[in-house]
Protein backbone atom coordinates (compact mmCIF):
# COMPACT_ATOMS: atom_id res chain seq x y z
CA UNK A 1 0.00 0.00 0.00
CA UNK A 2 1.28 3.44 -0.92
CA UNK A 3 1.42 5.88 1.98
CA UNK A 4 -0.30 9.01 0.70
CA UNK A 5 0.76 12.53 1.41
CA UNK A 6 -1.95 14.62 3.02
CA UNK A 7 -3.12 17.96 1.67
CA UNK A 8 -5.94 20.31 2.65
CA UNK A 9 -8.35 22.45 0.66
CA UNK A 10 -7.61 26.02 1.73
CA UNK A 11 -11.27 27.07 1.57
CA UNK A 12 -11.74 26.20 5.25
CA UNK A 13 -9.92 29.48 6.03
CA UNK A 14 -12.43 31.35 3.83
CA UNK A 15 -12.46 31.78 0.08
CA UNK A 16 -12.76 35.54 0.43
CA UNK A 17 -9.49 35.62 2.39
CA UNK A 18 -7.45 33.43 0.08
CA UNK A 19 -6.12 35.91 -2.46
CA UNK A 20 -5.12 38.50 0.14
CA UNK A 21 -3.65 36.18 2.75
CA UNK A 22 -2.66 32.93 1.06
CA UNK A 23 0.91 32.98 2.51
CA UNK A 24 -0.54 33.10 6.02
CA UNK A 25 -3.16 30.46 5.20
CA UNK A 26 -0.67 28.10 3.56
CA UNK A 27 1.77 28.54 6.44
CA UNK A 28 -1.01 27.57 8.87
CA UNK A 29 -1.70 24.45 6.78
CA UNK A 30 1.97 23.53 6.99
CA UNK A 31 2.02 24.07 10.76
CA UNK A 32 -1.03 21.78 11.09
CA UNK A 33 0.98 18.98 9.51
CA UNK A 34 -0.14 19.07 5.89
CA UNK A 35 2.28 18.44 3.05
CA UNK A 36 0.14 20.12 0.41
CA UNK A 37 -2.70 22.52 -0.28
CA UNK A 38 -5.47 22.79 -2.85
CA UNK A 39 -7.06 26.09 -3.88
CA UNK A 40 -9.15 27.78 -6.52
CA UNK A 41 -7.45 28.31 -9.89
CA UNK A 42 -7.64 32.12 -9.71
CA UNK A 43 -4.86 32.14 -7.12
CA UNK A 44 -2.51 31.95 -10.10
CA UNK A 45 -3.37 35.58 -10.88
CA UNK A 46 -0.49 36.33 -8.50
CA UNK A 47 1.83 33.92 -10.22
CA UNK A 48 5.09 35.62 -9.30
CA UNK A 49 4.18 36.07 -5.66
CA UNK A 50 2.86 32.53 -5.44
CA UNK A 51 5.95 31.04 -7.04
CA UNK A 52 8.21 33.00 -4.71
CA UNK A 53 6.29 31.91 -1.63
CA UNK A 54 6.06 28.25 -2.63
CA UNK A 55 9.82 28.14 -3.20
CA UNK A 56 10.40 29.02 0.45
CA UNK A 57 8.26 26.34 2.15
CA UNK A 58 8.17 22.51 2.13
CA UNK A 59 4.60 22.60 0.83
CA UNK A 60 3.14 21.63 -2.53
CA UNK A 61 0.24 23.28 -4.34
CA UNK A 62 -1.27 19.93 -5.24
CA UNK A 63 -4.44 20.87 -7.07
CA UNK A 64 -6.51 23.72 -8.44
CA UNK A 65 -10.30 23.82 -8.66
CA UNK A 66 -12.41 25.40 -11.40
CA UNK A 67 -15.87 25.17 -12.92
CA UNK A 68 -16.16 23.32 -16.22
CA UNK A 69 -18.13 26.28 -17.56
CA UNK A 70 -14.95 28.36 -17.24
CA UNK A 71 -13.56 26.38 -20.19
CA UNK A 72 -16.68 26.56 -22.37
CA UNK A 73 -15.65 27.63 -25.89
CA UNK A 74 -19.06 29.26 -26.32
CA UNK A 75 -18.63 31.52 -23.29
CA UNK A 76 -17.61 35.16 -23.60
CA UNK A 77 -15.04 34.87 -20.82
CA UNK A 78 -13.13 31.70 -20.15
CA UNK A 79 -9.91 30.39 -18.72
CA UNK A 80 -7.04 30.01 -21.16
CA UNK A 81 -6.34 26.32 -20.61
CA UNK A 82 -2.82 26.12 -22.02
CA UNK A 83 -1.68 29.19 -20.13
CA UNK A 84 -3.13 27.68 -16.96
CA UNK A 85 -1.38 24.36 -17.60
CA UNK A 86 1.93 26.10 -18.23
CA UNK A 87 1.66 27.89 -14.90
CA UNK A 88 0.73 24.64 -13.16
CA UNK A 89 3.81 22.99 -14.63
CA UNK A 90 6.01 25.79 -13.29
CA UNK A 91 4.52 25.31 -9.82
CA UNK A 92 4.55 21.52 -9.98
CA UNK A 93 0.76 21.39 -9.53
CA UNK A 94 -0.46 17.99 -10.69
CA UNK A 95 -4.27 18.05 -10.56
CA UNK A 96 -6.92 20.24 -12.18
CA UNK A 97 -10.32 19.59 -10.60
CA UNK A 98 -13.56 20.72 -12.23
CA UNK A 99 -17.24 20.47 -11.41
CA UNK A 100 -20.44 21.69 -13.03
CA UNK A 101 -23.32 20.17 -11.13
CA UNK A 102 -26.86 19.67 -12.39
CA UNK A 103 -27.63 20.50 -16.01
CA UNK A 104 -30.61 19.95 -18.29
CA UNK A 105 -28.40 18.24 -20.86
CA UNK A 106 -25.02 16.66 -20.23
CA UNK A 107 -23.75 15.44 -23.60
CA UNK A 108 -21.88 18.59 -24.62
CA UNK A 109 -20.35 18.93 -21.16
CA UNK A 110 -19.19 15.32 -21.13
CA UNK A 111 -17.56 15.85 -24.51
CA UNK A 112 -15.85 19.04 -23.32
CA UNK A 113 -14.57 17.29 -20.18
CA UNK A 114 -13.17 14.46 -22.28
CA UNK A 115 -11.28 16.88 -24.53
CA UNK A 116 -9.93 18.82 -21.57
CA UNK A 117 -8.73 15.60 -19.94
CA UNK A 118 -6.74 14.76 -23.07
CA UNK A 119 -5.21 18.23 -23.28
CA UNK A 120 -4.25 18.18 -19.61
CA UNK A 121 -2.67 14.74 -19.90
CA UNK A 122 -0.47 16.01 -22.73
CA UNK A 123 0.87 18.61 -20.28
CA UNK A 124 1.39 16.06 -17.47
CA UNK A 125 -1.59 17.39 -15.49
CA UNK A 126 -4.36 15.06 -14.34
CA UNK A 127 -7.80 16.45 -15.10
CA UNK A 128 -10.47 15.15 -12.67
CA UNK A 129 -14.20 15.66 -12.34
CA UNK A 130 -15.11 16.58 -8.76
CA UNK A 131 -18.56 15.36 -7.80
CA UNK A 132 -21.21 16.98 -5.65
CA UNK A 133 -24.62 15.44 -4.90
CA UNK A 134 -26.71 16.69 -7.82
CA UNK A 135 -25.04 14.52 -10.45
CA UNK A 136 -26.56 11.42 -8.89
CA UNK A 137 -30.00 12.56 -10.04
CA UNK A 138 -28.87 11.59 -13.55
CA UNK A 139 -28.55 7.79 -13.15
CA UNK A 140 -25.86 7.16 -15.76
CA UNK A 141 -23.82 10.32 -15.10
CA UNK A 142 -20.62 8.70 -13.84
CA UNK A 143 -20.87 5.66 -16.11
CA UNK A 144 -21.00 7.93 -19.17
CA UNK A 145 -18.42 10.41 -17.93
CA UNK A 146 -15.85 7.74 -17.17
CA UNK A 147 -16.71 4.85 -19.48
CA UNK A 148 -17.66 6.72 -22.63
CA UNK A 149 -15.54 9.85 -22.29
CA UNK A 150 -12.65 8.55 -20.18
CA UNK A 151 -12.72 11.36 -17.63
CA UNK A 152 -10.89 10.64 -14.34
CA UNK A 153 -12.63 11.36 -11.04
CA UNK A 154 -11.82 13.35 -7.93
CA UNK A 155 -14.11 11.46 -5.56
CA UNK A 156 -15.64 13.56 -2.81
CA UNK A 157 -16.76 10.98 -0.26
CA UNK A 158 -19.06 13.25 1.73
CA UNK A 159 -21.00 14.46 -1.31
CA UNK A 160 -21.47 10.85 -2.37
CA UNK A 161 -22.87 10.15 1.10
CA UNK A 162 -25.07 13.25 1.08
CA UNK A 163 -26.56 12.02 -2.20
CA UNK A 164 -27.76 8.95 -0.32
CA UNK A 165 -25.16 6.64 -1.85
CA UNK A 166 -22.64 4.37 -0.20
CA UNK A 167 -19.10 5.80 -0.56
CA UNK A 168 -17.65 2.27 -0.46
CA UNK A 169 -19.82 1.15 -3.37
CA UNK A 170 -18.92 4.29 -5.31
CA UNK A 171 -15.20 3.72 -4.75
CA UNK A 172 -15.45 0.07 -5.77
CA UNK A 173 -17.49 0.83 -8.89
CA UNK A 174 -15.27 3.63 -10.19
CA UNK A 175 -11.90 2.56 -8.77
CA UNK A 176 -10.21 2.44 -12.21
CA UNK A 177 -11.05 6.11 -12.76
CA UNK A 178 -10.44 7.65 -9.33
CA UNK A 179 -7.22 9.65 -9.38
CA UNK A 180 -7.83 12.01 -6.47
CA UNK A 181 -9.95 12.05 -3.33
CA UNK A 182 -11.50 14.58 -0.99
CA UNK A 183 -11.59 13.14 2.52
CA UNK A 184 -14.52 14.84 4.18
CA UNK A 185 -17.08 14.33 6.95
CA UNK A 186 -20.68 15.44 7.40
CA UNK A 187 -23.58 15.03 9.77
CA UNK A 188 -26.95 13.73 8.67
CA UNK A 189 -28.27 17.19 9.51
CA UNK A 190 -26.16 18.77 6.79
CA UNK A 191 -23.23 20.20 8.74
CA UNK A 192 -19.65 19.83 7.55
CA UNK A 193 -17.46 18.46 10.30
CA UNK A 194 -13.87 17.64 11.14
CA UNK A 195 -12.88 14.09 10.21
CA UNK A 196 -14.33 11.62 12.65
CA UNK A 197 -16.80 14.15 14.04
CA UNK A 198 -19.62 13.47 11.57
CA UNK A 199 -21.87 10.53 10.70
CA UNK A 200 -20.02 9.01 7.74
CA UNK A 201 -18.34 5.63 8.25
CA UNK A 202 -14.96 7.02 7.28
CA UNK A 203 -12.80 4.08 8.42
CA UNK A 204 -14.53 1.69 6.05
CA UNK A 205 -14.47 4.13 3.13
CA UNK A 206 -10.84 5.11 3.66
CA UNK A 207 -9.73 1.50 3.80
CA UNK A 208 -11.09 1.23 0.26
CA UNK A 209 -9.38 4.46 -0.72
CA UNK A 210 -6.09 3.08 0.62
CA UNK A 211 -6.31 0.21 -1.85
CA UNK A 212 -6.29 2.73 -4.73
CA UNK A 213 -2.69 3.72 -3.84
CA UNK A 214 -3.29 7.40 -4.56
CA UNK A 215 -0.28 9.65 -3.97
CA UNK A 216 -2.39 12.35 -2.27
CA UNK A 217 -5.44 12.54 -0.04
CA UNK A 218 -6.93 16.00 0.38
CA UNK A 219 -8.90 16.95 3.46
CA UNK A 220 -11.79 19.29 2.75
CA UNK A 221 -14.23 20.99 5.09
CA UNK A 222 -16.37 23.64 3.40
CA UNK A 223 -17.00 25.60 6.59
CA UNK A 224 -16.57 25.27 10.33
CA UNK A 225 -18.01 26.56 13.59
CA UNK A 226 -14.52 26.43 15.11
CA UNK A 227 -11.36 28.33 14.39
CA UNK A 228 -10.31 26.99 10.95
CA UNK A 229 -6.83 26.11 12.15
CA UNK A 230 -8.31 24.09 15.01
CA UNK A 231 -10.54 22.19 12.57
CA UNK A 232 -7.62 21.54 10.24
CA UNK A 233 -5.56 20.22 13.15
CA UNK A 234 -8.33 17.87 14.32
CA UNK A 235 -8.73 16.37 10.85
CA UNK A 236 -5.01 15.93 10.40
CA UNK A 237 -4.76 14.17 13.77
CA UNK A 238 -7.61 11.83 12.79
CA UNK A 239 -5.71 10.49 9.78
CA UNK A 240 -2.52 10.17 11.77
CA UNK A 241 -4.19 8.36 14.68
CA UNK A 242 -6.41 6.04 12.63
CA UNK A 243 -4.24 5.33 9.61
CA UNK A 244 -0.72 6.17 10.66
CA UNK A 245 -0.10 8.94 8.16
Amino acid sequence: MTTPQIAIQARIWGLANLHQTYPDIFTKALQCGYAGVESRWSLLDDMEGLRTYMSTVPLKLVGLHANLKDFDPLADKRIGLQELLDKMNVLGTSYLLVSFGKQKEYGRWFELAGKLAETCAASQVTFCYHNHAGEFEYPSFFDELTGQYGVPLAADLAWVWRAGRDPVEFIDRYAPYIRYVHVKDSTSGGAWKELGQGDIDLPQALRRVSALNLPWWTVEQDDTDKDPTESATISRAYLRNHFGF
